[in-house]
């Protein structure tokens, strides 16, 4: 039995077996989600596997493993004083009557592996769809992602490949279509492999450092999760503690709880020494949790000690149908394009009746330019748009950084 869990661009998977259940690469911000699910289907969880060190994000393997009392599984080279069993190529693991080989992978980081088995591979953040993780931090290497990929090759082309992100929504591959799509997977010349994958300039994940170090220390465990409706009571019988909202000002203005701070995640650092002498507690949000363990983990570093962090972000505040404060925000970028777009096509389809019949190609032009942005994941429209001062202001990378995969 499979389960993927998706966080934002993140997956992650239990895999379970006559009631006994693995989990690979938990995040942060699924702790509800995971344990809903292994309650629901009364599995115990026996594994937690991280299949590298993550950079990106924050892993849930020290939450889970204080909770349930599992084994969390790491390569022999990860640096973690988490994990309980160090694990080699080849090394089998069994859940129930299933058994997976685990398979050493190096290339994105040097403690990678990927999980094989029951017809399925777990790549992690080496094999992704169409594209494959960076080299270019924590000991990754070109050369080894090659032959990594080389040895993921040889696998049998039906086996069905589960990665640790996709940025464009894709869940799954099977070996054969990634031979037959992935430009990187399809190289075989390890020279050119390695040039192309060195020429990549690529910004680094938001907060890198300090999320190596919390997953690779255990630190999450650390962090003190409350629910919104625990946030919405402390907020309003203290007023010590604040909420801090390090979403986008685009999307603190669609939508945000009364009284709330918004400092985006990427300004956060800027303005911690403020949040520090003001001597409020705060109560960290986002959208869905994944930023804000982020910020929350920097506001103790610095000193503070009172931090909590909402769990489930706006997402789940809204879910809970608390109060907000609506509609005082800008127009989606996306939104934008919808109504330039339409705006244009119907303007073209007018002037070719009523004025010149050239103005047709006005439409065409717009039709091919949509086409264009669905196939290529790349809209000029959308990019021009960008560039007005109203839309500078309201766009922010959310995390202020590059993500785990070479062509993002």
């Amino acid at each position: 039995m499979l389960k993927q869990f998706i966080a934002s661009s993140c997956y992650s998977y239990i895999i379970a077996s006559q009631k006994e259940a693995l989990v690979i690469d938990p995040h942060i911000s699924l702790s509800d989600e995971y344990n809903e699910y292994l309650k629901r289907n009364k599995f115990t969880l026996k594994f937690i596997l991280d299949t590298h060190t993550h950079a990106d994000h924050f892993s849930l393997a020290a939450v889970l493993k204080k909770k349930f009392g599992a084994q969390v599984l790491m390569h022999e080279k990860a640096v973690s004083s988490v994990a309980d069993k160090r694990l080699k190529d080849n090394d089998k693991i069994a859940i129930g009557c299933a058994s997976f080989e685990v398979l050493y992978t190096p290339g994105h980081t040097d403690d990678a592996v990927s999980l094989f088995g029951e017809g399925k591979l777990f790549t992690g953040d080496v094999l992704l769809i169409a594209s494959v993780g960076r080299t270019d931090f924590q000991n990754g290497s070109p050369e080894s992602m090659f032959d990594s990929l080389q040895k993921l090759k040889r696998l049998p082309d039906e086996t069905t490949v589960f990665p640790g992100h996709d940025y464009h929504e894709k869940r799954s591959a099977t070996i054969k279509k990634e031979k037959e799509e992935n430009p990187f997977f399809k190289e075989t010349d390890k020279e050119i492999f390695v040039k192309n994958m060195r020429s990549k300039v690529i910004l680094k994940p938001f907060n890198i450092d300090n999320i190596i170090r919390v997953n690779q220390k255990g630190e999450a465990a650390a962090l003190t999760m409350i629910t919104p409706e625990e946030a919405l009571e402390f907020a309003g019988k203290s007023s010590q503690f604040k909420l801090l909202d390090v979403r986008s000002a685009l999307e603190f203005s669609q939508a945000h709880i009364k009284d709330s701070i918004n400092i985006p995640i990427d300004m956060l650092s800027a303005r911690i020494n403020d949040l520090g002498q003001s001597k409020q507690n705060y109560i960290v949000l986002c959208r869905t949790g994944n930023r804000s363990p982020m910020a929350a983990d920097m506001l103790m570093q610095s000193g503070m000690q009172e931090v909590k962090i909402m769990q489930g972000g706006m997402e789940r505040w809204l879910k809970a149908k608390l109060p907000v404060i609506k509609g005082e925000g800008g127009v989606s970028l996306e939104r934008q394009v919808r109504i330039i777009a339409g705006s244009l096509v119907l303007s073209g389809i007018f002037l070719s009746w009523f004025a010149h019949w050239a103005f047709i190609f006005l439409s065409v032009f717009v039709s091919c330019g949509l086409i264009y942005a669905g196939i290529s994941d790349n809209c000029l429209m959308g990019m021009i748009l960008m560039r007005l001062p109203y839309n500078k202001k309201l766009y922010k990378i959310k995390q202020g950084g590059g993500t785990c995969s070479i062509s993002g």
